[in-house]
């Protein structure tokens, strides 16, 4: 029996996965609880793509057998491979419980965090793994890519530095080391990745797309010629099609081909919105809930934590309306650190329904919320901001979209500042409509759409100003670019700082920023992005009709 066992493991690793079944099936029909060939033979099945049986074999497999780390490993990728991703996690603890040298289960449990979005937890795996396995490029790789995505963008450059020596020609670890630098400002050294992809990859859509949209530096000719003929090619990948017309759009914008660059913009946002719909009317509905819910006479009589903590300054706002910009101005003071785009206050939000007193989801879960809840809320809020900075500075949270949490942040922090970033709504919309966002930004993806979501954060924001018990401050970005240093005066004084006239060259502060502002914010202050929708101008009647309302009553604002 063994024999048998032992065969069908050298042909299963010859690759002949039916032979090698035949084999296993011959020792179950004599001993059906052999944990051995039951794992063997899932592993089979899980290599032929046969995940379902996969799964059953290797969990009867454990159920005779519960102290084999290979076994839990196994079953674990077959459950992140069925996109069961919180049992594959278990899975592979399992395993490491019982052998914490496990290399598989320690690069198979962080892939899962990844893929999960926890990306700290999966770094701590990552960085046992290094220890383990140091001269393996993948590795080192994945270690950087978590680095980066946790914000530790110089860490992660040395890392994938390290991993291109050890596979000087891998083109994922160039392509990483790239966008880490562009992170870093560091743009020269990011188009020089790009081109060592080009050079052994000249068709290489996200170098293509990539180099085409980096702003300064030499320039090839033959990058957009290439570009437009891969676009253009029937068996270019949908999703690589996507890339190279954003890199012509902003190519062709570079040089003043404004049709020609519309239209290949177009083209790519059109594609994105067949693909990925957004839904105006359930947006439209969720606004008129929280206007609904979170009214005038809530705040009137809802708890507050009138003791609370001064330290977050949430900067909110529209992407593309300066809200990178602002904190780059903010954290250049010495009394303030930059969170960047931080979880923490969404992840507040979605505990409202666990907390609340009807265990109801935000916004209606406000209506039952106890101050001890809200304490819990606060707290686990304050402590992502220690981690961030453990000085005691303040420090800013900029996830635009936390415009929608404002109702949580008025009961928890009513002290805090909140500094609403904003534009002119052309300009504002036509630079969504032109953005590569890292996380996808659906309604942004056509005109109309993108007109309503604007409409309904316009409308939002007006009912923010009437009925929250907070003191918010409205930056808008025109005032900033016509009256730089007043306005930057005023941005300091209402988070009650004092004057810093290092705020001014803000472009000289190095930290690492992650969003599609990295560029701009890394540059004195320019006029060129006020009132560049006019040269679109023509294109832009859907957008100009979804706004409606909004785009009159901005106009008015503003004289």
């Amino acid at each position: 029996m063994a024999t048998q066992l032992d065969e069908g493991i050298s042909l299963q690793r010859q690759g002949r996965l039916t032979e090698a079944e035949a084999l296993y099936r011959a020792v179950l029909r004599t001993s059906p609880n052999d944990a051995g060939a039951l794992h063997y033979i899932g592993l089979a099945n899980y290599q032929a793509g046969k995940l379902e049986a996969a799964d059953s074999f290797m969990s009867r497999s454990l159920e005779i057998d519960h102290s084999c780390a290979n076994t839990w490993n196994d079953l674990g990728a077959v459950k992140l491979k069925r996109g069961k991703l919180e049992e594959s996690v278990r899975h592979f603890v399992r395993a490491l419980d019982l052998n914490e040298l496990h290399t598989d289960a320690l690069n198979n449990i962080a892939a899962a965090l990844r893929k999960l979005y926890r990306f700290e937890g999966a770094l701590a795996y990552l960085r046992r793994l290094a220890l383990l396995r140091p001269n393996s490029a993948d590795v080192m790789r994945n270690l950087a890519d978590t680095l980066y995505n946790v914000g530790r963008v110089t860490e992660s450059i040395e890392i994938f530095h390290e991993a291109i020596r050890l596979d000087p020609l891998g083109k994922a670890a160039r392509l990483g080391m790239a966008e880490a630098c562009e992170a870093a400002g560091k743009f020269k050294q990011a188009r020089w990745q790009y081109v060592a992809v080009l050079r052994r990859d000249p068709e290489n859509a996200l170098a293509l797309s990539k180099v085409l949209q980096l702003r300064d530096g030499a320039f090839d000719v033959g990058w957009a010629e290439r570009a437009q003929r891969l676009a253009e090619r029937s068996d270019t990948p949908v999703d690589a099609k996507t890339r190279l017309n954003i890199g012509l759009a902003y190519h062709f914008d570079r040089i003043g081909s404004y049709d020609t660059a519309f239209g290949q913009l177009k083209l790519a946002r059109d594609r994105q919105a067949r693909l990925r719909p957004f839904s105006s009317d359930g947006y439209s509905a969720a606004v008129d809930t929280l206007v609904k819910v979170l009214s005038k006479e809530f705040f009137r009589s809802a708890p507050r934590l009138e003791a609370s903590s001064e330290r977050p300054i949430f900067i909110v706002g529209m992407p593309r309306s300066g809200t990178t910009l602002t904190e780059q101005v903010l954290a250049t003071h010495p009394r303030v650190a930059a969170g960047g785009e931080l979880a923490a206050l969404p992840t507040a939000s979605f505990r409202v329904q666990e907390l609340s007193g009807g265990h109801l989801a935000y916004p209606y879960g406000l209506t039952s919320m106890s101050a001890a809840s809200l304490e819990k809320l606060a707290g686990a809020y304050l402590e992502q901001l220690q981690k961030i900075d453990t000085g005691g500075r303040k420090v800013t949270d900029k996830l635009p979209f936390n415009f929608m949490h404002l109702g949580i942040v008025a009961l928890m922090f009513p002290n805090a500042k909140v500094v609403h970033c904003r534009r002119s709504p052309m300009d504002n919309c036509m630079s969504c409509y032109f953005t590569s966002f890292a996380e996808e930004v659906q309604f942004a993806n056509d005109l109309e759409t993108l007109g309503r979501y604007y409409a309904d954060y316009h409308r939002l924001m007006l009912h923010w100003r009437d009925v929250l018990p907070l003191n918010v401050h409205t930056l808008q970005y025109e005032d900033l670019v016509a009256n730089t240093e007043a306005t930057m005066r005023e941005l300091l004084s209402y988070c009650g700082l004092e004057w810093e006239p290092a705020c001014l060259k803000f472009y000289d502060t190095a930290r690492g920023i992650r969003t599609p502002s990295r560029w701009q914010v890394r540059q004195p202050i320019y006029r060129n992005s006020v009132a560049r929708w006019r040269n679109y101008e023509a294109h832009l009647a859907p957008l100009e009709r979804a706004l409606g309302s909004a785009l009159r009553e901005s106009v008015s604002e503003r004289s």
